[in-house]
């Protein structure tokens, strides 16, 4: 006589990763960190009424300016966008 009896189930991860297996960007290029920063920053200064905008990264070194009815602010690093964005100025304000 057999006995039919289920596998004993274990769990496979899919979804559930542990804190050992926890997925980081650090084998990421960095190159897919920046562009993954830019537009978390562009959706954070939209939130605020403001567009992010970046040169193409093809051409060369990448800068970056935000703006506002018609208002620019030269920002020449993701930094320094983030800095900005964090300091509530206003883009209106002449500092």
């Amino acid at each position: 006589m057999t006995i039919n009896t289920t596998p004993k189930e274990m769990p496979t991860g899919d979804g559930h990763p542990t804190a050992g297996n926890a997925i980081n960007d650090l084998d990421v290029p960095t190159t897919e960190r920046q562009k993954k920063l830019f537009e978390t920053l562009r959706t954070c200064y939209a939130m605020k009424g403001y567009a992010l905008h970046r040169t193409d990264p093809t051409d060369g070194s990448v800068t970056y300016w935000v703006e506002s009815s018609g208002y620019v602010k030269h920002l020449p690093t993701l930094a320094k966008a983030r800095e900005f964005l964090e300091s509530d100025k206003s883009l209106f304000s002449h500092d």
